[in-house]
C-alpha cells in the first residue's frame, strides 16, 4: 500500500502540472510581476491595495504560502517547470540523454539565478532600462506555448528576437539538465531560495539508515546532494517528492515542524490553498475593479465640460494586443467626457485581458486620457486597450496630446509601456 501511495504522488503531480500548464500558465509571470509591483510601489511610495489588487493576486496567493510551506508552486504548478520536466523526460527516454553535470559545477551555476534577479531588479525595474526590451523570454514563452493556439513564431521573431534566442537556449539546456531554468536562471526561484529558512516543511533522510545506492540524489530534480544530508535545508528543494517515492528503504519522508506527514495529502493541501486563494483573490479584485469603474463613471458624468475637445457620440477604435491580435473597443463620449469604455472584440487570452481591462479603463476614465500606465504581467493587453481607446478618441476629435501613447508605435505594438514590464508575459 505504501508503494502505491508513492506512485500516486508522481501520477498526481503530472496531472496537476498538466492542468495548470493548460489553464493557468500565467501564474509564474503574474506572481513575479506582483513582486515587481510591490517593489515599485514601495520605492515610489504609491502602494494602494484596492487599486493594485488585480496585479497582486497571484503574488499574494503563491509567495507567502511558498515561503511557509515550501516550493510546492515550483514543483507542482509552474508552467516553466512543467515544460522543463517534459523536455527532460523526452530527452532521457527518446534521445537517451546521459549528460551529467559535475556536482561542484552545478552548485556554482546555481548562483546565476541570483545574478539574473539583481539584473531584473536593478536595471529593468528600478532604472527602467530598455536594453532588454526585446529579450523577454516570458513574452516569447507565452506567445509560443499558448495551449490551443498556433505558435506566433513570426511575431516573436520580428518583435522579440533575443527572447526567442533565450527560449531556444533554455530549451536546449532543459534537454541536457533536469530543471535547467529552475536551477540556474529563475529569478523567482532565487527569491524562494533566499526565503527558504521560513518554511516549515522539509525532507528528512537519516544517513545512518541509508545504503550506498544514492538513488534519492540521482533522482533529485534540482541536483541536491541528498546523500550528504539528514535533513534538506537547501532552498533549492521544489517539493516534487521524487526522492520520497524512489527510496527503496522508505527512509526519505516529508516532515512539517519535525513531524512526519503524508506527502500526497500535504501536496494536495498546498495546491488547493494556492488555487483557492488565487480564484478568491481574482473574484475580489474584479468586484473592487467594477465598483471603482462605476464610481469613476458617476463622477465623470457629474463634471460639466468647459473646453470642447470631444464630439458627443459612440466611437469604435482598434489596437494591437497580445501576439499582434486586434483589440476593438467602443468609447462613449457625453458632455465632452469619456463616460464608458466597452470591449467589442479581443484576440487576447481572457485572464490577462480581463485583468488589464478593468485597471486600464478605470485609469482612462479618471485621467480622461488614453496615456496611462499598463498592468504588470499584461503588458500587451494593456497596450492593445490603450491603442484602441486612442484610436476611438481620434475619431471623436481628441487632440494629438491625448491620443499619443508612451513609447508605442501602432500598429506593430513592439514597444513597451512605462511601467517597467519589459519582462512580462501576457
Amino acid at each position: 500500500m505504501k508503494k502505491l501511495n508513492f506512485s500516486m504522488i508522481n501520477i498526481a503531480r503530472v496531472i496537476v502540472q498538466t492542468i495548470f500548464f493548460i489553464f493557468l500558465p500565467m501564474l509564474y509571470i503574474n506572481a513575479f510581476s506582483g513582486i515587481q509591483q510591490m517593489y515599485l510601489s514601495v520605492i515610489n511610495q504609491s502602494f494602494n491595495l484596492a487599486q493594485q489588487l488585480p496585479q497582486l493576486v497571484a503574488a499574494i496567493s503563491i509567495i507567502p504560502l511558498s515561503m511557509i510551506l515550501g516550493r510546492f508552486f515550483c514543483g507542482w504548478l509552474c508552467a516553466f517547470g512543467a515544460m522543463g520536466d517534459l523536455l527532460y523526460a523526452f530527452s532521457k527516454k527518446v534521445l537517451k540523454n546521459k549528460f551529467k553535470i559535475n556536482e561542484k559545477v552545478d552548485q556554482y551555476l546555481k548562483y546565476l539565478k541570483f545574478v539574473v534577479l539583481v539584473i531584473v531588479v536593478v536595471f529593468i525595474w528600478t532604472l527602467n532600462s530598455k536594453i532588454f526590451m526585446s529579450a523577454s523570454p516570458w513574452d516569447a514563452f507565452g506567445m509560443l506555448f499558448t495551449v490551443g493556439r498556433l505558435p506566433a513564431l513570426s511575431f516573436v521573431a520580428e518583435n522579440l528576437l533575443m527572447g526567442l534566442v533565450f527560449i531556444g537556449l533554455i530549451i536546449t539546456g532543459s534537454l541536457l539538465v533536469e530543471r535547467f531554468f529552475c536551477r540556474y536562471l529563475c529569478p523567482l526561484g532565487a527569491v524562494f531560495a533566499l526565503t527558504s529558512g521560513l518554511r516549515i516543511s522539509k525532507i528528512k533522510k537519516v544517513k545512518t539508515s541509508c545504503g550506498k545506492c544514492r538513488i534519492c540524489t540521482k533522482n533529485c530534480s534540482m541536483g541536491i546532494p541528498l546523500y550528504k544530508m539528514d535533513k534538506v535545508d537547501s532552498g533549492e528543494c521544489i517539493q516534487c517528492m521524487k526522492c520520497v517515492s524512489v527510496c527503496p528503504r522508505k527512509n526519505v519522508t516529508l516532515t512539517i515542524t519535525e513531524q512526519d506527514v503524508r506527502p500526497l495529502i500535504v501536496s494536495a493541501v498546498a495546491v488547493s490553498l494556492m488555487t483557492g486563494f488565487y480564484y478568491a483573490g481574482s473574484f475580489a479584485a474584479n468586484a473592487i475593479g467594477l465598483s471603482q469603474v462605476s464610481a469613476v463613471t458617476q463622477n465623470t458624468n457629474a463634471v460639466d465640460a468647459t473646453n470642447s475637445m470631444y464630439k458627443d457620440g459612440i466611437y469604435e477604435g482598434s489596437g494591437s494586443g497580445f501576439r499582434g491580435a486586434t483589440t476593438t473597443v467602443q468609447v462613449t463620449i457625453k458632455n465632452d467626457k469619456i463616460i464608458d469604455i466597452s470591449t467589442i472584440a479581443s484576440g487576447d487570452d481572457a485572464p490577462f485581458y480581463d485583468r488589464a481591462f478593468t485597471s486600464i479603463t478605470n485609469a482612462i476614465l479618471s485621467s480622461q486620457s488614453s496615456a496611462v500606465d499598463g498592468v504588470s504581467g499584461a503588458t500587451y493587453s494593456s497596450q492593445g486597450i490603450m491603442q484602441a481607446v486612442a484610436n476611438a478618441l481620434g475619431k471623436a476629435g481628441a487632440t494629438s496630446t491625448q491620443t499619443a501613447l508612451p513609447t508605442q508605435k501602432a500598429p506593430s505594438n513592439t514597444d513597451h509601456d512605462d511601467d517597467n514590464d519589459e519582462w512580462d508575459e501576457d
